[in-house]
């Protein structure tokens, strides 16, 4: 991401001293220490890949990417990067999969789920991933409980086929 801005704020030459020791301590210049701790890179990377939801390429790799950096992070990391906004820019689908993503992850962990989870409805009618509907009793029974809750059926979390 290219910087073109610049932010300055007034500080007392106490504050400064004390932020250039963090920052030599982190082995990173004052602006990337502080930029570090006003933007964590965790929030940034999640909010990337749920960004990633809109683009053109397909869904399913953004959906799979999503749930593999949620299981890379530490329980400390994943609150950081959850901690955040919602996804209220997506459609409402795909709010209510990356609510049910963030829910199934928490789950795991035994933390509790992000605040912005429970300001997602789920959808109004089933969605279910195949359009065959003899498959239906089976995604109806293969589906997490999470992405259930939300009236969204799959045989796998990062397979949506529709």
């Amino acid at each position: 991401m290219a910087k073109t801005s610049q932010l300055q704020i007034r500080i007392s030459p106490s504050q400064k001293d004390v932020l250039k020791s963090l920052a030599a301590d982190a082995g990173v210049s004052v602006s990337e220490y502080v930029l570090s701790k006003a933007l964590p890179s965790h929030r940034l990377h999640f909010q990337e890949r749920v960004d990633a939801l809109r683009g053109d390429g397909p869904r399913t790799t953004a959906l799979e990417g999503l749930t593999t950096y949620l299981k890379s992070l530490s329980d400390h990391d994943f609150r950081d990067a959850t901690g955040g906004d919602g996804p209220n820019h997506l459609p409402v689908l795909l709010q209510n999969y990356v609510a049910a993503v963030v829910e199934q992850e928490a789950d795991r962990r035994r933390l509790p789920a992000p605040e912005w989870t429970l300001s997602v409805p789920p959808l109004p009618s089933p969605h279910f991933a195949w359009d065959l509907r003899s498959l239906r009793p089976h995604l109806m029974r293969v589906t997490p409980a999470a992405f259930k809750k939300r009236r969204i059926f799959v045989a796998a979390p990062g397979d949506p086929r529709r």
